[in-house]
């Protein structure tokens, strides 16, 4: 059976300006519109603990701010921890980040650009926001080999997403296609290489140099079989995610002393068509399940989080979109 919310299900949290705080439970949010991705983004980072601690320090006051999204941020944030009932309103989160992009948020958006918008936007604040931004940064060493005169260049770049594609060959389990990164498989692609000024191929190789606090995983979900937009087609093809994630096979040096293991605590699943559909978010909290679905929320299993492996031929069903995994203290513990 499943569980509604009672007051068994309150917890005590501290709130932001270290006062006393009503017993906690997680709010839901209102959506006026087509805003179901942007609800479910602000669940999965109101479940970020790291986000939360220095969300509360941001300056509201600070002149040189670019924009206004870390602000309204904290100001949702500090409504949804609150140990209210009712569902928190959005709408002027909603209305920086438009400011932040330039163009209204009038139709559904994919939840990767939701989160990218609002991460961006954090990160190229000053400050506390700038820092709450650069959460999720991971930092990758890529590296181009010419096949004609075998020079190799390497470059430093940064990204805060880890994007899994689905395809035929490809594995379906996400701990499995993790360490299908570690064989010498390279990419290859006709270039015009300058340091021997010849057209030739080029092996493209990538490697983790150092992992955040939380990762963000995409599932492409996504893909055009044709030229046209009519073509863009949503696969809900089964791919099944751990609980625990060793991510050690991505890295540089795998054996580092670092820790690579990393636990699950939000996914956020999409139902319908790539044209028409709908976000929930599901947000583990003191090791308890919940499901957000905008203004409702109730607490559910892992069983139930397991659902969104697949959708099904006709999509009815919920399927994992992204996922939210966080950095476990031992140094690369066994994956259970």
């Amino acid at each position: 059976s499943v569980l509604v919310w009672s007051q068994s299900t309150y917890r005590t949290r501290p709130c932001p300006d270290w006062s006393p705080c009503p017993p906690y439970t997680m709010r839901g949010l209102i959506n006026y519109g087509a805003h179901c991705s942007i609800n479910s983004v602000v669940q999965v980072l109101c479940g970020t603990h790291e986000l939360r601690d220095l969300i509360r320090l941001v300056d509201e006051h600070h002149h040189r701010s670019p924009n206004t999204v870390a602000v309204r941020l904290k100001r949702l944030i500090y409504d949804m921890i609150k140990g209210n009932m009712s569902p928190c309103d959005p709408s002027l989160l909603v209305y920086a980040m438009a400011l932040y992009r330039g163009a209204p948020f009038d139709g559904q958006e994919d939840s990767d650009v939701v989160f990218k918008c609002i991460i961006n936007a954090l990160a190229d604040n000053c400050g506390i926001g700038n820092k709450i931004g650069r959460l999720w940064d991971i930092e990758n060493e890529d590296r181009m080999r010419c096949l004609h005169c075998n020079t190799v260049q390497s470059t430093l770049n940064k990204s805060n997403t880890i994007t899994v594609l689905i395809g035929d060959n490809l594995p379906t389990e996400l701990q499995d296609y993790i360490k299908l990164y570690t064989d010498n498989t390279f990419t290859t692609c006709d270039y015009h290489y300058t340091h021997c000024h010849t057209g030739t191929q080029i092996e493209i190789t990538s490697k983790v140099v150092t992992l955040p606090q939380v990762v963000c995983i995409r599932i492409e979900r996504v893909r055009n079989i044709g030229r046209d937009t009519t073509d863009i087609v949503k696969t809900g093809t089964k791919f099944a995610f751990p609980e625990k994630l060793d991510l050690k096979y991505i890295m540089k040096d795998p054996e580092a002393p670092v820790s690579t293991v990393y636990k699950l605590y939000t996914v956020v699943a999409h139902r319908g068509t790539h044209y028409c559909g709908y976000y929930t978010a599901y947000v583990r909290d003191d090791d308890i399940w919940y499901l957000a679905d905008d203004s409702h929320v109730r607490v559910c299993s892992w069983e139930d989080v397991k659902s969104t492996y697949e959708a099904g031929s006709m999509l009815y069903n919920s399927v994992a979109y992204m996922l939210m995994y966080h950095k476990q203290l031992s140094l690369n513990p066994a994956v259970t």
